[in-house]
């Protein structure tokens, strides 16, 4: 998927005009647990972004020759370019037929994967600290053909070697299959320079759910004790979906979005961080799939791409990523209607003797009755 390329531009440009409360931006518009809403058109506005054609009942989609996002069916459901997110607050009819969105999804999920090149502090990423979860006497998950914390141990080892190819300094919160505490894991983390975290585990629920899930810590909102992992809110996003599109596009799987959650171990972590959950160990043919070395490698080559796709764009030294204005306008969608095209320069141009004509024709004339 191409994307055009967080926020402090964004910041700059758009937001002063929309920070004011709903009620003197929008009469009908109100707020929803203090959270400030700003209308789609603005953001359409901004990203060049054209409304398209519906294909689902419940969906709003606009989008242009670069991403398409689209809002619903659920009110928290948000696709970008075809990946699942899950968004901080859910979307709001505006009472004259628009969307409203919140300005934290907007500024720390939004933008920071439209525009990753364009975070705020960007810094050259050395380090990848990989958290097996569980160990020892915590096994995590169990099911006929699995231990959780042997998988993520296997996993994080494959991961590692294919790293370390990239140049990347790695780091193992653990190598041996043993428990450390989550106070363990995060001081190791935040000792690491130019680091990023991530966490492995496997998800378990009812034997027909199955996909790959992607979690960072909560973003900051109004009314919300500030944590460390808030410092990283739009790096968060970033990499959470550098790694999620990577995992879907390279393996095929169930997508199981983005997510949020007041995890601790995320909380607590002052870099970059996200947990993944590459499948579900109750689901019989996704548990075969990750009993397998080949899947296992998969795996380890897909989070390894995100990583890498990440970095790049955090890295000081990458050039901001052209505004979406810069981009061919897309071919209009059917409900668009364009303007007429302007008369070509030629025609314009073969005009001009046409002008002088009648002028010759009168001194013709008047020459004649002279004679």
């Amino acid at each position: 998927m191409k994307l055009p390329s967080t926020l402090s531009a964004l910041s700059l440009a758009l937001l002063p005009a929309l920070s004011l409360p709903l009620s003197a931006q929008q009469p009908a518009a109100q707020q929803a647990a203090e959270a400030e809403y700003l209308p789609m058109e603005k953001l359409r506005s901004f990203y060049k972004l054209l409304p398209q054609p519906v294909r689902q009942e419940g969906v709003r989609s606009i989008g242009n020759s670069c991403t398409t996002l689209n809002f619903g069916p659920a009110p928290r459901d948000l696709t970008i370019g075809g990946y699942r997110c899950q968004l901080s607050h859910p979307v709001r009819d505006d009472g004259a037929g628009d969307l409203l969105i919140s300005r934290t999804d907007l500024v720390k999920l939004i933008d920071p994967v439209l525009r990753p090149t364009y975070i705020t502090n960007r810094y050259l990423v050395r380090t990848i600290v990989i958290d097996p979860g569980h160990g020892g006497y915590d096994s995590g998950s169990t099911s006929e053909k699995i231990n959780e914390a042997e998988f993520n141990l296997k996993l994080a080892v494959l991961l590692r070697e294919e790293l370390t190819k990239r140049g990347f300094t790695v780091v193992l919160t653990h190598e041996q299959n043993r428990h450390i505490s989550d106070q363990q894991r995060i001081a190791i983390a935040n000792e690491a320079d130019a680091a990023i975290f991530i966490s492995l585990h496997l998800n378990s629920g009812r034997s027909d759910i199955s996909g790959i899930e992607t979690y960072t810590a909560a973003p900051d909102i109004p009314g919300s004790r500030r944590r460390p992992a808030n410092n990283h809110d739009a790096a968060n996003a970033a990499l959470a979906f550098a790694v999620h599109s990577s995992l879907i596009a390279g393996t095929g799987a169930n997508d199981g979005a983005c997510r949020r959650a007041h995890f601790n171990l995320l909380n607590s972590v002052t870099c970059p961080a996200i947990m993944v959950l590459p499948g579900y160990i109750t689901n019989k043919n996704e548990q075969s799939r990750l009993d397998t070395e080949e899947y296992r490698q998969q795996l380890a080559a897909a989070i390894t791409e995100g990583i890498a796709t990440f970095a790049r764009n955090l890295n000081p030294d990458a050039a901001l990523q052209p505004a979406p204005e810069a981009e061919a306008e897309p071919e209009p969608p059917t409900p668009v209607k364009m303007a007429p095209p302007a008369p070509a320069p030629r025609k314009a141009r073969k005009a001009a003797p046409r002008n002088k004509s009648p002028k010759n024709n009168r001194r013709r004339r008047n020459n004649k009755r002279r004679r």
